[in-house]
């Protein structure tokens, strides 16, 4: 399989949301909790676009978070390739091509086999609030994980 990507794109030369963006990419893309944590509000929403699934409040996302972190390996050969990451006015956006392989012990519900290969173009969209998420909505089609069906964390 070929995978074509292109160069991080950056647009609107805001510089808060430029530093919110490339801080939001290194912890996302460094399977960081703790910093992925601290850039949301408390009273923040994620939306599981695919499956509808939504986490409501701190505590919610970091559940969700974790397991989704802890449901994926990451290698040299394997990680997040970024392809776009723009922002304007309050929004953020970042698309990637996520390559992991499903781990051993998977905890994310109808999750392929162990060391089973997933490439799964993603795009994430983020509204701020006082320099924190508020909103944060994650897109991708749940067919390019085979077993998946209806939902992913519960």
């Amino acid at each position: 399989m070929t995978t074509e990507t292109t160069p991080i794109k950056t647009e609107n030369k805001d510089p808060s949301l430029e530093s919110f963006a490339l801080k939001f990419r290194k912890v996302l893309f460094g399977d960081d909790l703790d910093g992925f944590m601290q850039l949301f509000n408390t009273d923040a929403v994620w939306t599981f676009m695919a499956t509808g699934e939504k986490f409501t409040g701190i505590e919610e996302i970091r559940k969700a978070s974790a397991k989704a972190m802890t449901g994926r390996v990451h290698t040299k050969d394997f990680h997040m390739e970024g392809t776009n990451l723009f922002w304007s006015d309050e929004w953020v956006c970042i698309e990637y091509l996520h390559r992991c392989l499903a781990p051993e012990h998977a905890i994310i519900s109808g999750s392929p086999k162990a060391g089973t290969e997933i490439a799964m173009p993603i795009c994430i969209t983020m509204h701020l609030k006082n320099g924190k998420i508020d909103i944060f909505n994650e897109y991708m089609n749940l067919a390019t994980i085979s077993g998946v069906k209806e939902k992913l964390f519960s």
